[in-house]
C-alpha cells in the first residue's frame, strides 16, 4: 500500500530581481526518469511552470530528501534551499490543493490561474514514463470529469489575474486598434521575461528588448532567441521613436526614460505601459497628447474587473469541484479499506474459536471465557484489532474506519 505525498515550491510572481525556479520540460524528463527507476516510487506526476513546482507521487514511505537531491542534479543553478519546499502527506489536503490550483478556485474571492493545460502536460509525461497507476489514474479520470461538469453548468472560462498575463492581454487588445505594430520591452528581469514568453506565445514576433547586457537572455529558449532584437540601454530614444507599444520594467524608468525622449513629433501614438514600482513618469506624460501612458494601479484596475467577473463563476464552480473531490475520496476511502480488511482477515485468521485475534489484541485475550457467538461482541473485537491497526499505520488522512468494520462483516 502506500499514499499520495506532495512537495511543492511556489515562487513570488513578482519579484523583480531574480528568476522564478522551475524545470523546463527537459528537466521535467530527467527528474521523471531518475524517480522511475526508484523501488519506493509507485506512481509519479511532475508540474513545473515559472509560479510553481508540483511533484505529486505514491509511495509508503516520504522522500523529500531524495527528490531534492535529485532536484539538484537537474537543475545545479538556481536550486532554492530546500526549506523553501513544502512537504505535504495529508492525502486529503494535498489532493483538495492540486484540484484548487487546476481549476482556479483556489483564492476564496476571486480565483487565480487555471493549470488544467499544465496539468496535462504533466499527466502525459507521467503515462508516457509508465509512472500512471490505479491511484493516480483514477485521480485524473476524477479531473476530467470535473472539467466536463464545470463546462456544462458553469460557463467555463481560463480566467487569469498575474500582472504578466494582464499585460498581454492589454497589448494583445491594443494591437488590434494599431496596423502591425512594434512592440519593445525596456528592462528585462523575471517580470518582463514572462510578459516576453507570453507576447511570443501569443505569436508576436520580432520584439525589441533594451537592457544593460545581453546576458540575461541565456535562459531563452531557441525559439525566443530567434524573436527579438537587442538594444542596449544607451539605445533606448532611439527604441521610443521606432517602436509603438512600450513595456518598461526598469527599476530606475525616472531616470532612463527621459521626458524630452517622448516630447517629440512622432509619426504614429506611442503607448507605454510603466510596470515600474516607485514611478510616476505616467502622471507627467499624461499632459503629452502623443502618448497614452499605462501604470501598475491601472493593470491593478484591469485586473480587479476581472476579477468581479470571475465571482459569479467562482460560486458556480467551486460546489462543485468540492463535489466531484468528495467522489474520489470516498473511492479512495473504498480501495485503502478494503486493503485494510484483507490486511485484518489475514490477522485475524479463519476462526475466532482458534484465538487468532492474539496476532492483534496483545492485551489479555478480552472475552476468552465467553461463548462468541453475538454479533456484536464480534464486532468489538474487530474494532479494537482495527484500533490496534490504525496505530501502528501511516494511513491516518483518508481511511474510515467504522466503514472497514462495516466492510468487513459485509464481505466475510
Amino acid at each position: 500500500m502506500g499514499q499520495f505525498r506532495l512537495l511543492s515550491f511556489s515562487t513570488n510572481l513578482y519579484n523583480l530581481k531574480s528568476d522564478a525556479f522551475y524545470l523546463d520540460w527537459d528537466e521535467c524528463k530527467q527528474l521523471m526518469q531518475n524517480m522511475k527507476s526508484w523501488r519506493e516510487v509507485n506512481e509519479l506526476l511532475i508540474l513545473s511552470i515559472p509560479e510553481r513546482t508540483e511533484i505529486i507521487y505514491h509511495s509508503e514511505v516520504d522522500l523529500e530528501d531524495k527528490i531534492f537531491d535529485a532536484l539538484s542534479d537537474c537543475k545545479k543553478i538556481g536550486l532554492p534551499l530546500k526549506s523553501e519546499f513544502q512537504q505535504t502527506s495529508d492525502e486529503e489536503k494535498l489532493l483538495v490543493y492540486l484540484s484548487e490550483l487546476c481549476f482556479g478556485v483556489q483564492a476564496s474571492n476571486y480565483g487565480t490561474t487555471p493549470l488544467f493545460p499544465s496539468f496535462i502536460q504533466a499527466y502525459e509525461l507521467a503515462s508516457q514514463n509508465e509512472m500512471v497507476g490505479e491511484y493516480l489514474g483514477q485521480w485524473w479520470e476524477n479531473l476530467i470529469s470535473t472539467n466536463k461538469l464545470i463546462k456544462k453548468h458553469v460557463d467555463y472560462q481560463l480566467p487569469n489575474f498575474s500582472i504578466t498575463y494582464t499585460v498581454s492581454d492589454l497589448v494583445t487588445d491594443l494591437s488590434k486598434k494599431l496596423k502591425t505594430p512594434k512592440i519593445a520591452i525596456m528592462g528585462f528581469n523575471s517580470l518582463s521575461k514572462r510578459i516576453f514568453k507570453n507576447l511570443t506565445c501569443k505569436g508576436f514576433k520580432n520584439i525589441t528588448i533594451v537592457d544593460k547586457s545581453i546576458a540575461p537572455f541565456s535562459s531563452l529558449s531557441k525559439a525566443e532567441l530567434n524573436n527579438f532584437i537587442f538594444e542596449p540601454i544607451s539605445e533606448v530614444e532611439n527604441v521610443i521613436k521606432d517602436n509603438d507599444i512600450l513595456i518598461s520594467t526598469l527599476e530606475d524608468a525616472q531616470q532612463s526614460l527621459q521626458l524630452s525622449y517622448f516630447q517629440k513629433d512622432f509619426n504614429t501614438m506611442k503607448i507605454l505601459i510603466d510596470l515600474s514600482i516607485k514611478s510616476n513618469l505616467t502622471s507627467i506624460l499624461n499632459k503629452i497628447s502623443q502618448v497614452i501612458p499605462f501604470n501598475l494601479t491601472d493593470i491593478y484596475k484591469i485586473i480587479e474587473q476581472k476579477m468581479e467577473i470571475n465571482k459569479k463563476w467562482m460560486r458556480k464552480a467551486k460546489p462543485i469541484i468540492s463535489e466531484k473531490n468528495l467522489e474520489f475520496f470516498q473511492w479512495i476511502d473504498t480501495k485503502k479499506s478494503q486493503e485494510m480488511v484483507t490486511v485484518a482477515n489475514e490477522l485475524l485468521g479463519e476462526s475466532i474459536h482458534k484465538n487468532q485475534y492474539s496476532k492483534v489484541l496483545i492485551s489479555e485475550e478480552p472475552y476468552s471465557n465467553l461463548e462468541i457467538d453475538d454479533n456484536r461482541i464480534n464486532t468489538l473485537l474487530l474494532k479494537k484489532s482495527i484500533a490496534k491497526i490504525k496505530s501502528n499505520t501511516q494511513y491516518k488522512d483518508i481511511i474510515n474506519y467504522n466503514k472497514m468494520v462495516n466492510d468487513f462483516y459485509q464481505y466475510n
